[in-house]
């Protein structure tokens, strides 16, 4: 398979909470899911190219794989903070209620991998709006682009080495059962289904994103066991030879 890999370094602290958690419970993933990467991808196209050109870039995204490369470390941080919420109660006179909040950042110890793969002519009109990803996740989890993206091919589909595709974990190991189940950290992650269209994705249209049918969730084995936790905090270390 031909595949266009990014590295990214990020620049603050990643944030994205999974698709169950409520407003008030933040726990957060350790890594963006394909569904970010996707819409930041037809973000960046529709930035750079115009609203015009986002049917076109949006057949090119829906059609690629993705895969990661994560960092060695990750390190999580977990706090409570005061919020605002709105009012429910109509007769309080107020539009905004304060409370607290349960939330978690991430610092990625390193670079981050991304790679995409599929045809080569969705990987030339893709590749280019690499450049123009600025954050991936919450709004303020800035990363950067390293250096220009580099070509890579792989026998039949599989990702690049170091990479792990972002595939439900059964599918990335040939469909085996749990006896075949990889040393990981597992993530649920968001992901377009087949059946979403442009115009739910474009938040300015009427279209809506309906979990468990144009957004569906997937259970990935991230290559990372826990070696040290405390009051607040966790720490992942990278499995070598895993991915």
């Amino acid at each position: 398979m031909h595949w266009v890999v990014a590295w990214y370094q990020p620049v603050g602290l990643f944030s994205l909470k999974p698709g169950e958690a409520t407003s008030t419970g933040g726990k957060s993933l350790l890594v963006p899911t394909p569904f970010a990467i996707r819409m930041a991808l037809l973000d960046a196209a529709i930035r750079v190219r115009g609203v015009a050109a986002g049917p076109q870039a949006f057949a090119a995204i829906k059609a690629l794989h993705l895969a990661l490369a994560p960092p060695r470390w990750v390190a999580v941080t977990g706090l409570f903070g005061k919020i605002l919420k709105p009012e429910r109660d109509e007769e309080a006179g107020r539009a905004m209620q304060r409370t607290i909040a349960f939330r978690e950042y991430v610092h990625l110890g390193g670079p981050l991998g991304l790679g995409l793969g599929g045809d080569p002519t969705h990987l030339e009109e893709v590749s280019p709006l690499l450049p123009h990803i600025s954050y991936l996740g919450k709004r303020g989890s800035f990363f950067q682009l390293l250096a220009p993206p580099e070509r890579v091919e792989t026998a039949e589909d599989r990702p690049p080495e170091g990479f792990i595709a972002l595939v439900a974990w059964d599918r990335a190991r040939g469909g085996a059962g749990p006896a075949a189940f990889p040393l990981g950290h597992v993530q649920r992650l968001d992901e377009w289904s087949a059946d979403l269209t442009f115009e739910q994705a474009n938040i300015y249209a009427a279209g809506r994103i309906r979990v468990g049918y144009e957004r569906v969730r997937v259970d990935v084995v991230l290559p990372y066991r826990l070696v040290w936790s405390g009051r607040g905090f966790t720490v992942y270390e990278r499995v070598e030879g895993q991915g």
